[in-house]
């Protein structure tokens, strides 16, 4: 917004790109728009978590408040509303490579993006039959693929293990940055260069009349702006409560494990797919991330979520380690039908949401925010955003 005139303020307690986007997977994945609820899908989250090792964990002192979470993830898992949801995201994504492309070329960041692709494996035909659903809306909506062949997969990345039985498939579409943190630091760098300001705190109040938004942060500042845009994650609910809305937000915790000079050389992101696993190689080593854990916001990091994510990434990758592991978890914002919000509020109408993106706020960073400046400038966005308003829930 800062390069079309507008005087921006960024609030935020933490240096931009330094909480949630810097230890994500780094990859840009303009596929994924097929929902987390599917049919069926409510059936595997017990043997998710009754594995140890499985993707997928629940705080079970938390678990009576995700209740309601949980039952709309399942009301979302209808056919109907599925091909819904993937409608409205293969929309959002259509345009994030290109709005990548113009952000990057614009700070000066295009060499820490990589167009390598995503190599995805799985361990024998039956863990592909399981995922061929992907592979069917993703010849519907044209979106490419091929199938590696052993010696393709050796000559790509000599590392990998496939095993006999086991079958990879290339994603070209599939783009990774070699350091989320510096990505996006790099993005505020520039608007803070171009005159946006950075005020370090946290917003405790909002209101808002026809005319602007008053904000009053927790150190006791108090702000007047034309528009207020709410890019606060899992925090969201804190604030809409106050101008009378609440949505079915989830903080879904992703870990990392970073291998500082790791024993193997990639140039592809993988993913390991029945593992919900992500390898990415980076600057500064070898990223494995993903897991699922639900969790209180404050709740204490749990670090064998992130062990747990090397011992799945040594199934490819045997004897996999590095000189130093460092450890991380995020919250992810997590909507129940997989997509996030984005408008305007009815009644708050110079209060825009932008929130909620789940796995993909990396990926859908630069599209959300060109649709952001649409709003507030009064310009139609390039996506209708009706499938993604605050009142759907």
């Amino acid at each position: 917004m800062r390069r079309r005139g507008a005087e921006v303020t960024l609030i935020d307690s933490e240096m931009p790109g330094q909480s949630t986007s810097f230890g994500n997977a780094g990859c840009i994945s303009p596929s994924s728009i097929y929902p987390f609820s599917y049919p069926g899908a409510i059936r595997k989250v017990p043997g998710w978590l009754l594995n140890p090792l499985g993707p997928m964990k629940i705080r079970w002192t938390d678990g009576t408040a995700l209740i309601p979470w949980f039952w709309r993830f399942w009301r979302a898992a209808n056919a109907r509303r599925v091909e819904e949801i993937i409608a409205a995201q293969a929309a959002l994504m259509a345009s994030v490579t290109r709005d990548f492309d113009e952000i990057l070329l614009a700070t000066g960041a295009s060499s820490l993006r990589k167009s390598k692709g995503l190599i995805l494996l799985y361990g024998n035909a039956a863990e592909f039959e399981t995922d061929r659903w992907h592979y069917d809306i993703r010849r519907r909506h044209e979106l490419p693929w091929q199938r590696l062949t052993t010696p393709e997969v050796k000559a790509m990345e000599p590392a990998i293990r496939l095993g006999a039985e086991g079958i990879a498939v290339l994603d070209p579409t599939w783009q990774h940055v070699v350091s989320p943190g510096d990505v996006a630091g790099t993005f505020a760098d520039s608007a803070f260069s171009g005159g946006a300001q950075w005020l370090q705190d946290r917003v405790s109040q909002i209101g808002s009349n026809p005319t602007g938004v008053s904000i009053k942060t927790v150190s006791g500042r108090q702000l007047q702006a034309d528009f207020l845009v709410l890019a606060t994650g899992v925090w969201s609910n804190d604030l809409l409560v106050q101008l009378g809305h609440r949505v079915p937000l989830a903080a879904k915790r992703g870990y990392h494990s970073m291998l500082v000079k790791p024993n193997v050389e990639l140039s592809h992101p993988l993913m390991s797919v029945s593992e919900y696993i992500v390898i990415t190689p980076m600057r500064d080593g070898l990223r494995v991330a993903g897991t699922a854990e639900f969790a209180r916001i404050d709740a204490q990091p749990d670090y064998r979520r992130a062990k747990i994510l090397l011992r799945h990434a040594q199934r490819f990758l045997p004897g996999l380690a590095g000189s130093e592991v460092s450890e991380w978890m995020g919250q992810r914002p997590m909507m129940p039908d997989s997509i996030p919000v984005l408008g305007c509020i009815p009644g708050h109408e110079r209060v825009v949401c932008a929130f909620g993106h789940g796995h993909y706020g990396l990926t859908q960073g630069p599209t959300t925010g060109r649709i952001v400046a649409d709003l507030v400038f009064g310009q139609a966005p390039h996506v209708d955003i009706r499938p993604f308003t605050i009142t759907r829930f």
